[in-house]
């Protein structure tokens, strides 16, 4: 019931350059670099989704280069080429810096405490223990995404804009991207990149 109630999601940590002056990016290119298709592509429109509100205008690595699109070929020079063809004044990363698998215990009923009355013999245990060994519920694995978000100046290649965040899921990154790109919209605004 608790793990229902709290944010999946939170970032963890912000930071934005001091040499930072007003400017204001009105065409973002999105990358989520992972080789995982789903991932990325639920991840770039989500975060396209969130960012368009704020009137950003939105390219997404996965149209520019698609899955069947050559991966040795896609160098620096060859990214920066497209985000200033598109006009994008900034460029978005989106990257998995860690991954955990936590176990937690989610059945409501089980109690280790008073248990140890029924170790008089192999009987009382078995009959007290079975119900709670074979439950599909006694165990959840929950996995922890540590992501690290960067904004770049496309012309002067500089980190304008750096964030970490932290994604608990049951089901996988993608099930919480929305919620993600949320938050980054969020902090984006907050850490005044943007208005």
């Amino acid at each position: 019931m608790l793990v229902c109630c709290y944010p999946t999601s939170k970032i963890t940590g912000s930071w934005k350059t001091p040499k930072q002056t007003d400017k204001v990016y009105k065409s973002i290119f999105i990358a989520a670099l992972t080789g995982n298709t789903v991932a990325k592509s639920t991840l770039e429109k989500d975060l396209e989704t969130v960012l368009t509100k704020h009137g950003v205008s939105i390219v997404k690595s996965l149209d520019e280069f698609p899955p069947n699109f050559e991966r040795d070929s896609v160098n620096k020079e060859t990214l920066i080429k497209a985000v200033r063809k598109k006009g994008s004044d900034a460029i978005l990363t989106v990257s998995l810096l860690k991954k955990e698998t936590e176990s937690r215990y989610t059945g409501g009923a089980y109690s280790p405490m008073g248990r140890f009355g029924y170790y008089g013999n192999f009987g009382g245990y078995y009959n007290y223990s079975y119900p709670y060994a074979y439950n599909d519920a006694y165990y959840t694995k929950d996995e922890i995404y540590y992501l690290e978000t960067n904004l770049y100046d496309s012309y002067s290649e500089e980190l304008i804009w750096s964030a970490q965040s932290q994604t608990y899921s049951y089901d996988g990154l993608a099930t919480h991207s929305k919620e993600f790109s949320k938050l980054i919209g969020e902090q984006l605004k907050k850490d005044g990149i943007l208005k």
